[in-house]
């Protein structure tokens, strides 16, 4: 008989998807355990009874296929996350250990990378911030989506309905599941981004580089003359594919391309320093953190290997870059001609390579969740707790671009990904037998990472040689002493009641998640 009721139900089977599957199958991951925590899961504390929870898959296509089509699509080879970004929860080193077992370390890719501040960081010398080839990746996806027990549903999910601990999710073929959680990992936060200054174009003369997972990409080939629209990698990569199928490229930005290894910082994932930068975010009201994330990825950059093979591109002539404003100024019958700058152009087709727009409303599955679970919207995107909770729901979650205003710039990012996973195991008591003071000292003050704060900010101070005055100083030591008096309090509750849950009594998540 076909099972039809589940303990949790993910939508979607993209990096997130397969994340979030890994942080519920997982007991722990591994690379983030005290050492207390390590002793304790050594000896299978809190698993024996612990089974691991009916868990289902819900997307009209296979594991990572839309992941597969777009990077073929662009014909794109490197990653541009390190080795240490993927969505195994249990070991960020997970997929060097499989590039090593299967005799695949040459598909992970020195980019330059780490600099003499990351050199450092111990890791930097085993391979975790090399960049893995695309097909070391998906091969890895695959084989950890095979490994971790599920069931998969091909269909695409319609609407959720419900109330915690008693969803519905139906599907657009009629068949409906029930799961006691939900988490939603759908990818892009909202629709391909429409250049007015071109409306009114034909649809054979120009299309979105993401249409139908770039299917039309194809078209791109011979002795065309190809217009790119666009200032990130996806843009370069488009002329790239333009330029190696012997198009004559023309390559047009707003602004001048910007140069950068990552689309966020380093520092955003450097461990030393990452808790600073997430300290820094999530004190700011939800507002302000969208001009923070679109400060921190600059509206879209370049790798420096990227922009190198374009300049040489450049150099022999086969690319041009332009840095004007683009407009549409007359569609003729076999070609458009376009407005560069003060320049008359003729294109025989169009890319438009320019991103999505966030815009949840606009995605027909969370118009519908906006309905029957209202939340606010800002700035396109849905308004969820720190632990990425939609509106009122205690277990319907979100993970990905559209949890941008919780996880910050690199929601959208596997290093993000692998974050909001986290979270969702965290929050589901799935975890709760490793609970221990530190988990609960950063869970504070409405800030995951406010028992960093303090620690913070006297770096700073101590780096930029300021110094605070010695009243100030015992006046915030006793301050943070009864903070920590307080919260110890609050672990001493959290450990007992987790002894309890693990004795099987209790009405925590872990009673309806994975509990005998």
């Amino acid at each position: 008989m076909e099972q039809n009721d589940f303990d949790a139900c993910i939508i979607g089977a993209g990096p997130g998807g397969l994340a979030a599957l890994s942080a519920l199958i997982e007991p722990y991951s591994a690379d983030q355990l005290s050492e207390d925590q390590t002793t304790r899961a050594g000896h299978g504390h809190g698993l024996q009874k612990r089974r691991g929870p009916r868990v289902c898959v819900v997307d009209p296509e296979p594991w990572i296929s839309t992941w597969h089509k777009r990077f073929k699509a662009l014909d794109i080879r490197w990653l541009r996350s390190p080795t240490g970004a993927h969505p195994d929860l249990f070991d960020a080193r997970s997929l060097l250990a499989y590039a090593t077992l299967h005799g695949r370390t040459d598909e992970l890719l020195d980019s330059g990378a780490v600099n003499e501040e990351l050199r450092a960081l111990a890791e930097t010398h085993t391979g975790l911030w090399h960049l893995p080839s695309n097909k070391l990746f998906e091969d890895f996806c695959n084989d950890l989506a095979t490994r971790l027990p599920h069931t998969f549903v091909r269909g695409m999910a319609a609407s959720v309905r419900g109330s915690d601990g008693n969803f519905t999710v139906s599907l657009t073929d009629g068949k409906e599941l029930r799961a006691r959680a939900i988490v939603l990992a759908v990818g892009v936060p909202g629709p391909a981004r429409v250049l007015p200054e071109f409306d009114g174009v034909p649809e054979r003369f120009m299309f979105h580089s993401d249409l139908h997972q770039g299917s039309r990409l194809k078209e791109v080939k011979g002795n065309k003359n190809v217009l790119v629209i666009g200032g990130g990698l996806t843009a370069v990569q488009a002329a790239q594919l333009a330029i190696k199928r012997g198009c004559r490229v023309t390559l047009c930005s707003r602004r001048e391309l910007t140069t950068r290894h990552f689309d966020v910082k380093p520092t955003w994932f450097d461990r030393r320093v990452a808790y600073r930068h997430h300290f820094e975010f999530f004190e700011q009201p939800l507002e302000s953190r969208l001009k923070h994330i679109k400060a921190a990825r600059v509206g879209g950059s370049v790798p420096p290997m990227y922009m190198k093979e374009l300049r040489e591109a450049e150099a022999r002539g086969e690319v041009e870059l332009k840095c004007v404003d683009a407009q549409l100024d007359t569609v003729l019958s076999g070609c458009v001609q376009v407005k560069l700058g003060s320049e008359m152009r003729r294109f025989d087709l169009v890319v438009n390579a320019c991103g999505h727009v966030p815009d949840c409303r606009k995605l027909p599955l969370i118009s519908e969740l906006l309905e029957n679970f209202p939340t606010d919207v800002i700035g396109g995107f849905p308004v969820i707790s720190q632990d990425l909770q939609w509106g009122s729901c205690k277990q319907l979650f979100v993970v990905g671009a559209l949890a941008s205003l919780q996880v910050g710039p690199d929601a959208g990012n596997l290093m993000g990904l692998r974050r909001a996973a986290n979270i969702v195991a965290n929050v589901l008591g799935l975890r709760a037998w490793l609970r221990d003071t530190a988990s609960v000292l950063g869970n504070i003050r409405g800030n995951r990472y406010a028992a960093l704060g303090s620690d913070s900010e006297s770096e700073s101070d101590s780096e930029s040689g300021s110094k605070g005055s010695s009243a100030d100083s015992g006046e915030s030591s006793a301050n943070d002493e009864n903070e920590v008096s307080k919260l110890e309090r609050k672990c001493t509750d959290a450990e007992a009641s987790t002894e309890a849950s693990s004795d099987g009594a209790g009405d925590s998540p872990l009673a309806l998640l994975g509990q005998a």
